[in-house]
């Protein structure tokens, strides 16, 4: 069965078969969530980094004043000429010297240089799972230099920050290895690992520093399995981005002029560079920890073509879907989060691009604690987020029944929306006003469906679930 499961009904005499595919309709949202298209960019602690080096071999200190660079500056260069250069470039030997002259032939400004070291090392080498897995049990680390990374074409964070320091010195290139912590590296609460997990490297280009992380921009580790992915986007990436995410034990290579505290980036909720991709922002919740006795309402700033997806998960198990629920309103999307009792949990939010075939991917992640229970959400299908309605009320996944009870929902597009009892095989019509659809329905005991019709299509597809006793 796919997402795309519905409730065929081109006439109202269909109604007795109307129950049962709404019902198998109404869980394709949780196969959204559960199957494999979804992008969990931070389920495992995939990129771990085993340090040698000391925090004031590349102190800030020594390369005042520090000027950071015009990232979108860099962001608006062409290098899609570097990147497949650096992917065609199979050098086989094992010195940074000769490696260095080759891909300085294909390169001449410091952009160009700078890109083309990243790009070959994040499209040649991979990330060593063995080598990760010996380091957290037991303590085994593997050799890093950047001669050893080259022979065998793997290594972990610290090998990348090697190699890549290495090849820009040999380009003349003024480099540093930034050492520091990065949320998801390593196992939490692995006391070995709490200040220091991860290492990356800032660059000068044109008098000015840049940031990038060529580890994370080889792939990721999903399920124990490394995932070659060549990924641009942290090649100079916006230092304000970055902090989300990544926190130099020397804040001077933070690159911003109002500096974090480790406290403040703590407490930073776990944005993922697609976040900015999607050019998603950041409306309320601006902490990662969210305390709450009631109902807790996310707001992200979207632009119209995208969707998302939330998940909530107590002590790593999915929590049932009735606890959340996201809609659009405007240019916001909004996410209700209902803790089904008191306790801890973790909320992620996915999102992609309304047209876009390709996986959801995680954005953000929250902690929840809640010290009430909250009353259900109603379900929602697939449907629902891909044609990016919005439910205005009610917002309770129980109704009243022999119980009046008002609905409004918008619906871009629809051209009829109904409230269906697939108990009684009852439908009534709301009301419409261009994308708003609204009225008053009694509500008699069964499952309660909010169902819609689109031009070109004579079948109602189920956007919304509620129970009514």
């Amino acid at each position: 069965m796919t997402a795309k499961s519905c409730a065929k009904c081109p006439n109202k005499s269909q109604n007795q078969k109307l129950g049962n595919r709404l019902t198998v309709s109404a869980i394709a949202i949780v196969l959204l969530i559960t199957a494999a298209n979804i992008n969990h960019t931070f389920t495992t602690f995939q990129r771990q980094q085993l340090i040698s080096i000391s925090a004031k071999t590349f102190a800030s200190s020594k390369y005042l004043p520090i000027n950071t660079g015009a990232v979108e500056t860099i962001k608006q260069q062409d290098f899609s000429r570097i990147d497949n250069l650096a992917k065609q470039i199979h050098y086989s030997g094992f010195s940074v010297t000769e490696l260095a002259n080759i891909l300085a032939e294909n390169a001449t400004s410091e952009s160009e240089k700078a890109r083309i070291i990243y790009a070959w090392i994040t499209q040649h080498i991979t990330y060593d799972i063995p080598a990760f897995n010996q380091a957290i049990s037991h303590d085994i680390y593997p050799d890093i230099s950047p001669e050893k990374v080259l022979r065998d074409r793997t290594t972990i964070c610290s090998g990348f920050s090697n190699l890549y320091y290495a090849l820009a010195t040999a380009m003349n290139l003024d480099s540093v290895i930034v050492i520091g912590y990065a949320k998801g590296a390593t196992p939490a609460g692995d006391e070995r690992f709490q200040e220091i997990n991860h290492a990356w490297n800032a660059v000068k280009i044109d008098q000015a520093w840049y940031l990038l992380d060529a580890t994370w921009g080889a792939g990721s580790i999903i399920n124990n399995e490394f995932i070659s992915e060549y990924n641009p986007s942290y090649f100079a990436i916006n230092p304000q981005e970055f902090i989300n995410s990544h926190y130099p034990q020397d804040d001077g290579w933070q690159l911003l002029s109002q500096r974090f505290t480790r406290n403040e980036f703590d407490n930073l909720p776990i944005i993922s560079n697609r976040f900015y991709e999607l050019d998603l922002e950041l409306v309320s919740h601006q902490k990662y920890q969210i305390n709450t006795s009631n109902r807790v309402d996310i707001k992200l700033k979207a632009p119209k073509n995208i969707v998302a997806l939330a998940s909530l998960q107590e002590n790593s198990q999915e929590i049932p879907q009735t606890t959340v629920l996201v809609s659009r309103h405007g240019d916001n999307l909004t996410i209700n989060v209902a803790p089904p009792r008191a306790g801890t949990y973790d909320l992620t939010i996915y999102a992609k691009q309304q047209d876009d075939s390709e996986q959801y991917d995680e954005i953000i992640k929250y902690q929840i604690l809640a010290t009430n229970s909250v009353v259900e959400l109603p379900k929602t299908s697939a449907h629902f987020h891909l044609h990016q309605a919005s439910l205005i009320e009610p917002l309770t996944a129980n109704l009243k029944s022999n119980w009046t009870t008002y609905f409004k929902v918008i619906v871009p597009e629809a051209i009829d929306v109904q409230i269906v009892n697939s108990t009684t095989q009852h439908w009534t019509s709301l009301n419409g006003y261009g994308n708003y659809f609204a009225g008053n329905v009694d509500i008699q005991s069964g499952n309660i469906f909010i169902v819609a019709k689109f031009p070109g299509d004579e079948r109602y597809w189920q956007l919304i679930e509620y129970q009514a006793n």
